[in-house]
């Protein structure tokens, strides 16, 4: 019996004493194994993040009114034809116009030189009345071309009537016309009375209408420019 004892205390000595830290940490977890690359197979490659779609421009097709805009019908060739030859004949009569108004203009000038020597003490020498008088043929002509041209050029659009700068155009064109016709009356008046005293009479109120025509024209011009 103390042999039994005396070997059970051997064996017991002999264990190694479990230390106080480990006793208290437990078992410890294994670890996971690392996972082992396939061969052939590198790195997983991260994708390249997609481009960002650019927005379109902002459309400058809007309405300040805001009102939705519906395309018209296309217009017709007779309109088409109409629009040009106005376009045309209006070219003409501008330029027409420009000549008329310097015609008119020289006019005006040499037969204030025919005046004064006629009734003025210019001797009465009658070198300025042709020139006058051709002056006077030539600018008649070149307004009634004028005039023929703005009066018979097509309104493809119906034009209500208004106070702008055509109607006045017109209306200082329509005083030039009357006193045009004027001139000519009071000139032939006048020149049928040659040496009578009402004669002078006559080449002076022919002359003032010569003036009032020169104005009216000249306000029909300007105020298309202003």
């Amino acid at each position: 019996m103390p042999l039994a004892l005396l070997a059970l205390a051997a064996l017991v000595s002999a264990a190694p004493a479990a230390t106080p830290a480990a006793a208290e940490a437990g078992p410890r977890p294994e670890s996971a194994p690392a996972p082992r690359e396939q061969p052939g197979e590198g790195p997983p490659v991260k994708e390249p993040p997609a481009p960002a779609r650019a927005a379109p421009p902002p459309s400058l097709d809007f309405d300040l009114l805001g009102e939705a805009r519906s395309p018209g019908p296309a217009p017709s060739p007779e309109l088409q034809r109409m629009v040009q030859r106005r376009r045309t004949m209006l070219s003409l009569h501008q330029g027409l116009g420009i000549a008329t108004w310097a015609a008119v203009a020289a006019t005006a000038f040499v037969g204030q030189l025919d005046f004064d020597d006629r009734f003025r003490g210019g001797g009465d020498t009658g070198r300025y009345h042709r020139w006058h008088r051709g002056l006077a043929v030539g600018g008649g002509a070149l307004f009634l071309a004028t005039g023929l041209l703005g009066v018979l050029a097509p309104e493809p659009y119906p034009k209500k009537l208004r106070l702008d700068t055509a109607t006045l155009h017109k209306a200082a064109m329509g005083l030039a016309a009357a006193g045009m016709v004027a001139q000519i009356a009071l000139g032939l008046a006048a020149r049928g009375r040659a040496g009578s005293l009402s004669e002078r009479r006559l080449a002076e109120v022919h002359q003032v209408v010569g003036y009032s025509t020169l104005g009216a024209m000249t306000a029909g011009g300007l105020v298309l420019l202003f």
